[in-house]
């Protein structure tokens, strides 16, 4: 069975990422804009859904759509597919799903629409969602995005999250060493990363091809922000098994805070949601009926909750031993430590009233948004 004909578990955070994300992201962005336009850009939209019909991302997007009119959100959704017999059905599926919607859907490659693009989603906030399948978005393309757009407070915002794939990078990589490199395929990367500085960078991790990826990735993500004028980032390993070696990066990039605490957020959630649909395959077929698998799970999700939260614990006690007060967003990785990704507000509520009532600050953990609240050392 291919990835095309039933949904991995990759795709599954993927897809858990988005729905979670979408709403947030419309919601808020929404709420400033005339006549409550978002736009979303699926750059590599496929054909709507898998073969066996479970729903690919443009199906996902859609129905998030419809659920935001209801908050008197136009969500704009623009697909774009290259692929001809692909495209086709893209169009059938959106004709039939987004009735009632703003829906675009464009055939070719999307660096050949930017322009058009840009011209649909100007003026208005816009999430670019771009996850090719082999050949990654060249990162020069990125800055174009960006370029023309609004900055600063009140201006509409632009965000972008991208498919850095890591097998592609592996296979390439390998070239460096070969003695039967082809300078086509080092060209191409050089392409995606915008300049063979990947190269160095790689050999220069070498033997260790782990630290090797994980260098050229930050560097990627870093050299996106920059095109992307600054914007802050979050850099997602995404993979089919824990033990398994990421099938790809998702890097997203967004110039608010706002966005990226909503993004960690979403990506809790998502990675929850991953969780399950994997211990649900491990134990399909199994003697334990669903009731009790289900409460299973439950069981492993309460241990989880408890040692992210010690973890948060941790790191708010020994910030605040540091004798001064600061905002939870500005020493978000400090305070996240090693749960970064993995937990949210309710686990870092959790832990910000145990450190209240030991008498570590003054500070209650009372509020909606813990995240740009100040703590204070008692």
């Amino acid at each position: 069975m291919t990835f095309f004909e039933s949904k991995q578990a990759a795709a599954v955070l993927k897809h858990a990422l988005l729905k979670r994300y979408i709403p947030l992201f419309v919601g808020k962005t929404g709420s400033t804009s005339a006549g409550g336009r978002v736009a979303f850009v699926d750059g590599y939209a496929g054909a709507g859904s898998y073969e066996d019909g479970q729903d690919g991302s443009p199906i996902l997007v859609m129905e998030e759509a419809h659920a935001l009119t209801a908050k008197a959100r136009d969500l704009h959704c623009i697909f774009v597919e290259r692929d001809p017999e692909a495209f086709g059905k893209l169009s059938s599926a959106v004709a039939t799903q987004g009735v009632g919607l703003t829906t675009t859907v464009l055939h070719g490659d999307v660096e050949q629409h930017l322009d058009r693009i840009k011209a649909l989603v100007a003026n208005q906030p816009v999430l670019y969602f771009f996850d090719p399948f082999g050949r990654m978005f060249p990162l020069a393309s990125v800055a174009e995005l960006f370029a023309g757009r609004s900055k600063g407070y009140g201006a509409p915002a632009t965000e972008l999250m991208v498919n850095f794939n890591a097998s592609n990078l592996r296979r390439t990589a390998g070239h460096l060493t070969s003695p039967t490199a082809l300078p086509a395929t080092l060209a191409g990367m050089d392409d995606m990363c915008g300049g063979d500085w990947w190269r160095e960078v790689w050999l220069d991790h070498l033997p260790d091809k782990d630290s090797a990826e994980a260098a050229v990735v930050a560097g990627y993500a870093q050299r996106l922000s920059t095109a992307a004028g600054g914007a802050g980032r979050w850099i997602i390993d995404v993979r089919n098994r824990p033990a398994n070696k990421p099938v790809y990066y998702l890097v997203f990039l967004s110039g608010h805070s706002d966005g990226l605490s909503l993004m960690g957020e979403s990506l809790s959630l998502g990675m929850q949601d991953w969780r399950h649909f994997l211990h649900k395959q491990e134990y399909a077929g199994s003697l334990l009926d669903e009731e009790y698998s289900e409460n299973l799970f439950k069981t492993l999700e309460i241990a989880n909750t408890t040692a992210w939260t010690h973890e948060i614990e941790g790191n708010l006690e020994r910030l605040l031993a540091e004798g001064a007060a600061f905002r939870i967003i500005d020493r978000y990785g400090d305070v996240y430590g090693s749960a970064l990704g993995l937990a949210r507000q309710t686990h870092l509520r959790a832990a910000w009233a145990r450190v209240y009532e030991a008498g570590l600050t003054t500070t209650d953990s009372k509020g909606k948004d813990l995240i740009k609240k100040v703590i204070t050392p008692a």
